[in-house]
């Protein structure tokens, strides 16, 4: 009997794309490269693409599976029709796709990057003012209009996301004659409650804390989330930006 051998050319690499990829991000893991917080690699261009956060596109610390995790937590916020009214906020959710969300392999807790951290099981990102102004609209410290036209579903107790949601509309007063969401941090507080899980540490999901620049509890973190061009702002928020 005669035994057929497959032919191997081995002037050619051996192995699949795939096993082509995971060892060109191992080789760069091991030469000191900075490693996402959400995949756990080196930022590199997505493949398949990435549909919601698609403006990072060209490089990112996402998968295609981080990509439908924010696609998921927007839509349980704004409705279909207003996806696409916020670009800020959008930024805001796809911040651990930036190819800048990472942190240096060499680093010891806290692991820090350009404008995050991850302490104590907790991650948190930082924004300066300028992405503030863009997606507030307003005085950070009193409420804002930018989403009255749509409304935002959110959890009913801002300390617990599992609540049931209703719509808040930011600026209507509720029974005590205060705005429903008055300032910007307390957005901040409720959006972070609710935020997408796409870093995991020690085997779990990590919580999120979205926090402004300066704030004591990102002191040590250097840099901040800049905010995005005036043409990346919603009509309404435009048109607050240009009143006198």
């Amino acid at each position: 009997a005669q035994v057929a051998f497959a032919h191997l050319d081995f002037g050619q690499p051996f192995c699949s794309v795939a096993m082509r990829r995971a060892l060109g991000c191992l080789v760069g893991l091991v030469g000191g490269q900075d490693v996402c917080f959400a995949s756990g690699m080196s930022p590199e261009k997505p493949f398949p693409s990435l549909t919601q956060c698609y403006r990072h596109n060209e490089e990112a610390c996402c998968k295609s599976g981080h990509d439908h995790l924010v696609n998921e937590a927007l839509t349980s916020v704004l409705a279909p029709a207003c996806l696409k009214e916020y670009p800020a906020l959008e930024d805001l959710y796809c911040s651990l796709c930036s190819k800048d969300s990472t942190y240096s392999r060499s680093s010891t807790t806290p692991l820090k990057g350009p404008h995050m951290k991850l302490q104590n099981n907790v991650v948190y990102i930082v924004l300066c003012n300028s992405f503030l102004d863009s997606l507030w609209g307003a005085s950070l410290d009193s409420f804002t209009n930018v989403f009255d036209n749509c409304g935002l579903q959110l959890p009913e107790n801002k300390s617990d996301p599992d609540s049931e949601r209703r719509v808040f509309v930011p600026s209507a007063v509720d029974s005590t004659g205060e705005p429903s969401i008055p300032n910007v941090d307390d957005f901040l507080e409720r959006i972070s409650a609710i935020f997408p899980p796409l870093v995991r540490h020690d085997g779990a999901a990590v919580q999120v804390q979205i926090v402004r620049s300066g704030a004591d509890s990102v002191s040590d973190v250097e840099g901040c989330l800049s905010g995005c061009s005036i043409f990346g702002l919603s009509f309404v928020g435009l048109m607050m930006m240009l009143r006198v």
